[in-house]
């Protein structure tokens, strides 16, 4: 039993590799200001707008709009509710699937500012505008 756990852990790490970011970048946000770009890969382009309203109990409200479709969602900085993936093209059977990861790092009473992390892995690319 020992040697399946062993060479079980061995497989894992072995297989296993941090995902390779196409984009990477960390936004400081003001409540309401628009972070706007367009996510394209190969020829197909859609645009995408990042936005925060509201940080109560530790909790940030993202708007986040990605081809005219809505989402909205809250961030924690505590582990696994620190972050929102999104599959970005669908699964393309000539590719590999694209992913856009929002995650939230800080946040400023001061300045009233959010800090966020941006990060897209996969064939798709970003361009801010």
């Amino acid at each position: 039993m020992n040697k399946f756990f062993y060479l079980f852990i061995f497989a894992t790490l072995v297989f296993s590799k941090a995902p390779v970011w196409s984009f990477d970048q960390n936004v400081v946000l003001k409540k309401d200001q628009f972070y706007k770009g367009m996510v394209y890969k190969n020829y197909v382009q859609k645009p995408l707008f990042l936005r925060w309203t509201l940080y109560k109990n530790f909790g940030l409200v993202v708007h986040l709009n990605y081809d005219k479709f809505p989402y909205q969602f809250i961030l924690y900085k505590d582990y696994q509710r620190d972050t929102f993936k999104l599959e970005l093209f669908g699964n393309d059977p000539v590719g590999k699937v694209s992913y856009l990861y929002v995650s939230f790092r800080d946040f400023n009473q001061k300045e009233n500012t959010a800090s966020l992390w941006l990060g897209i892995s996969g064939d798709a690319q970003f361009l801010k505008q």
